[in-house]
Order: C-alpha cells, then sequence, then structure tokens
C-alpha cells in the first residue's frame, strides 16, 4: 500500500483526518466542521465498532456448525445403514443417544476439516488479490464483497439442512469454497489493518492496531454465548444462520452507505496506475528473506544456532498455527461426545477462552513491557525470549491439563491454562523483527503471513484426522497428547533461540 501521496499533501483534506477542524490556508479563522462532517470522516473508533460487531456474529456461529455437521453426519449414517431417520428436516426425529457413535463422531470431525482446508485454501489464493485490489478499489470493496461471500455461505448452510437428502453434506464446502475466493473474515481483518494505517500516523499507528485486536477479542467473548441462548431458546442449532444472514445483511448496509471510506480518491487513482495484481504461484517468494542471516546488533554471528534463528523461529510458529487453527472444531465435537455439552455450554467454554486471551494481551503483556522499561535495556531481546519460552511451556501443561480433565471443571481450567499462554505469539512476532534489519520488517512479517496461512490450512487436516482415528479406538484424548508434544518440541526449539 502506498501512503506517499499524504506525504506530498501536507494540509489538505487527507492530512487531517483524526482532526475535529478544517483548516483555512488563507489566514482565515479556522472553519468548524459540523457534526455531520466529522461523523462522516474516517477514524480508528470506526474500526472499533466494525471489529468488535464482525467478531460477535461471526463467532456465535462456530458451535451451531458443528453442531449441523454432526446431526446431519448422524443422519446420513442412519440413512445409509438402516434407514432409521425419515424426515427431511435434520432437527426432526434425531435421537441423542443415536448421535454418538465413534463412527459419526469421525465421520463429522473430516467434514469439517474438509471445510476448513476449502475455506483456508481458498482465501490463501484470493487474499494477496484482493489486498492489493483495496489499494485503488477502496476498503469499503474489500468489504462489501467479503460480507456477501460469508452471506453465501451461511445461506448454503441454511439451504443444505433443509434438503440434505438431495444436496449432501458435501455441498457444505461450496459455501466455504465461495467465502475464501471473496476473502471472508481474513480479507476484511486485513483491510482494518489498511484502514486503521489510511487514517493514522505510523507513531500511533500501533495504538489503532491494539484497540482493533481489543474490540475483536471483546466480541469473540460476547458471541458464542449469544450464539448459545439463540439455541436454547429456539430449540434449534440453524435459527443461529438466520439470525447472522439477517445480521450481515445490516453491516452490509453499514459497510456500503454508512461506514466513510479511507482511501482518498485520487489515492486510489494513482495506486491503480502503478500497482500490479499479484499471482497465487509467487504467494511464497515472500520466505526467501528465511534464506538471509539474521542479524544480531549489526553485526554477523557464526554460531550455527544464531546463524538458523529466523528458520527456527519459523518452525515454533509453524508448529503454533498447526496446533491452533483447527483447535476449537475438535474441543466442540470433544466436549460434546465426553462432557455432553449443548451448544450453549460450548459457547461458555469459547467465551471464556477469548476473555482469557483479551486480559492475557491486556494485562499480562503491557505489564511486561513495563518491566522490561524498568529493568532491562531498551535493546533487550531477553523479555521476548522468556514470553516465548513461557508461553510455549504454558500450551505443554494446557494441552495435558485437557487430555486427563475428567470433568468439565477441569477442562475449564485447563482453556484458562491454555489461553494464557497466548502471550507467546507477539513475543515470537518482535522476535522475527529482532533479527533482521529495521528496513526488513515489512518483508518478514510477510513471511510470517505465508507461514501462517500454509499452518491454517494444514491444521485441520492433521488435528481432524487425528481425532477421526483416535475417536474410533476410543482414544479420544490423544489429539490432545499430540499438540503436547509438538509443544515439547517448540519448546525446546525455543530455548535454541539466543
Amino acid at each position: 500500500m502506498s501512503h506517499s501521496g499524504y506525504d506530498s499533501q501536507e494540509a489538505t483534506e487527507n492530512s487531517p483526518l483524526l482532526l475535529g477542524e478544517s483548516i483555512d490556508t488563507t489566514n482565515q479563522e479556522p472553519l468548524k466542521s459540523s457534526c455531520i462532517d466529522n461523523f462522516r470522516k474516517p477514524h480508528v473508533l470506526w474500526m472499533i465498532v466494525f471489529s468488535f460487531t464482525l467478531s460477535t456474529i461471526m463467532t456465535s456461529i462456530i458451535a451451531p456448525l458443528v453442531q449441523i455437521v454432526l446431526d446431519i453426519v448422524c443422519l446420513e449414517y442412519y440413512e445409509v445403514n438402516d434407514n432409521y431417520m425419515n424426515s427431511t428436516d435434520i432437527f426432526s426425529n434425531l435421537i441423542e443417544k443415536d448421535c454418538k457413535l465413534p463412527q459419526i463422531f469421525a465421520l463429522a470431525s473430516n467434514r469439517l476439516m474438509l471445510y476448513q482446508m476449502c475455506l483456508y485454501v481458498s482465501a490463501t489464493l484470493s487474499i494477496g488479490y484482493l489486498s492489493t485490489l483495496s489499494d485503488f478499489k477502496g476498503r469499503k470493496f474489500v468489504y462489501r464483497i467479503s460480507i456477501i461471500g460469508i452471506i453465501l455461505a451461511c445461506s448454503i448452510v441454511i439451504l443444505m439442512s433443509h434438503y440434505w437428502r438431495i444436496l449432501g453434506s458435501n455441498f457444505l464446502f461450496i459455501g466455504a469454497i465461495i467465502e475464501g475466493l471473496l476473502g471472508g473474515v481474513i480479507a476484511i481483518n486485513t483491510a482494518c489493518h489498511a484502514y486503521i494505517s489510511d487514517c493514522t500516523k505510523p507513531e500511533n499507528r500501533s495504538v489503532g492496531f491494539g484497540f482493533m485486536h481489543a474490540s475483536a477479542y471483546c466480541g469473540m467473548s460476547l458471541g458464542p454465548v449469544l450464539g448459545g441462548i439463540i439455541v436454547e431458546a429456539t430449540g434449534s442449532a440453524l435459527s443461529v444462520f438466520y439470525v447472522v444472514v439477517c445480521a450481515l445483511s445490516i453491516f452490509f448496509i453499514f459497510a456500503s452507505f454508512i461506514l466513510p471510506e479511507s482511501l482518498p480518491p485520487e489515492l486510489r487513482h494513482q495506486n491503480e496506475s502503478s500497482a500490479s495484481l499479484p499471482s497465487p504461484i509467487y504467494i511464497f517468494s515472500a520466505l526467501i528473506i528465511l534464506n538471509q542471516t539474521p542479524v544480531y546488533s549489526g553485526s554477523i554471528t557464526n554460531n550455527i544456532w544464531k546463524r538458523n534463528v529466523l528458520y527456527i523461529l519459523s518452525i515454533i510458529y509453524f508448529i503454533y498455527r498447526i496446533s491452533q487453527a483447527g483447535q476449537n472444531d475438535i474441543i466442540a465435537l470433544y466436549t460434546t461426545r465426553k462432557f455432553g455439552w449443548t451448544t450453549l455450554e460450548n459457547g461458555f467454554f469459547f467465551t471464556l477462552q477469548a476473555l482469557t486471551r483479551f486480559m492475557a494481551l491486556l494485562v499480562l503483556l503491557p505489564l511486561f513491557r513495563l518491566l522490561q522499561g524498568k529493568y532491562l535495556t531498551s535493546y533487550s531481546r531477553t523479555l521476548d525470549l522468556v514470553m516465548m519460552r513461557t508461553g510455549l511451556i504454558m500450551e505443554i501443561v494446557g494441552f495435558a491439563l485437557y487430555a486427563i480433565a475428567i470433568n468439565p471443571n477441569m477442562f475449564y481450567f485447563a482453556c484458562v491454562v491454555n489461553s494464557l499462554a497466548t502471550i507467546a505469539t507477539p513475543a515470537i512476532r518482535t522476535l522475527f523483527t529482532i533479527f533482521v534489519l529495521p528496513t526488513q520488517a515489512g518483508q518478514i512479517l510477510g513471511a510470517l503471513s505465508v507461514i501462517e496461512g500454509v499452518g491454517s490450512i494444514l491444521s485441520p487436516l492433521f488435528l481432524n484426522s487425528l481425532y477421526s482415528w483416535s475417536v474410533i479406538k476410543g482414544l479420544d484424548e490423544i489429539v490432545f497428547w499430540a499438540n503436547s508434544c509438538l509443544f515439547v518440541l517448540a519448546s525446546f526449539l525455543a530455548f535454541l533461540v539466543l
């Protein structure tokens, strides 16, 4: 994204985006902007509202989607085996005990795996194109097209639920592909960061990003419970999708007609004349920077571990994404089978998860930074190393506690421990930027995005396949032990980063 236009226009309509006044350059008195004019200006506050609302809407369908897939797979299983189910409505004649068979949970896990993979693969192919397109079509263009994709995906879930015998559960994957190709939440998130970059100065940008992420976690803590309440009130998981389609339609109107565009028309025309749209075949080119020798306080090192520190950090972050991206679907299936949790109870769990992560970033992270400023030099990486290692060790303990939890209270405690481990994520990102030149920060974060994308694609393939196999064997907990072992490897590698 180009910001040169702001540098060359010192006191134009593009520069005072965060101010409440328009300044007349002819030595006249400042002209006060009307309330409507101020309302129509791009501002970080728009993204706080935007992020909170979208996070609330999207997290409300996590547990209901798992329940719907489980119900449909249950119906298909008995349809194939003994024609036990005769209704075309997935919420009629479903007897709970008949859907607790290991074979049904294994099939549901495979369906969810394919759904997530279709979504992430298609989104990975389109995200670069849409991100560049937003530089000369505007941020609102990406919002509109991505929201349409999510609405279509939710509509396909509703359609398939009513006509599952005709369409089959595989029809669900079409919705995932459509959502991914139109950007989905991933493209919206990228456009939100670009929106904040458009209307803030570089020195204030990280604060704006922090506010946006905090508002997203607030929405994530509210959404799952809201979805569970709707299911309890209506007796149907499908009702959540009707509500979400309506909410997203209103959200589309908001993004189209109320939200102000952050990218001025002149900059869009400038970008359009100079930008070239990326091709998916170059998606891995960002990883080239990992080949360079890392920088240690401006000097080059001959130590073998220090020389390969970027690769070590890449493996650590890849392990992190492998274990995290597909985790919630597995947890929802596991708790439904082991503890008999409903959609509402799973909603409470995901709310606790989001709140704990929010508190970790809002309280623990600033506290650690305060300690760094008081006891360490500004150039020390000791704190980031400690945070990374501590977070990874907490992941080991958290997943082990998941595996040995014999009641819901123990499982909730494991959730808190596992969620507090999120302090490792910003530390890993910071370490990536420390070991390259300041001018290469954008490149290394681009490589990190590629690693994150590939990990998100492979995560459901690994976790869901493992759960499908283990549930048939009566060893449901193996998926948590496997994650714990992965973080043992990650923790060992973390101590090699010096």
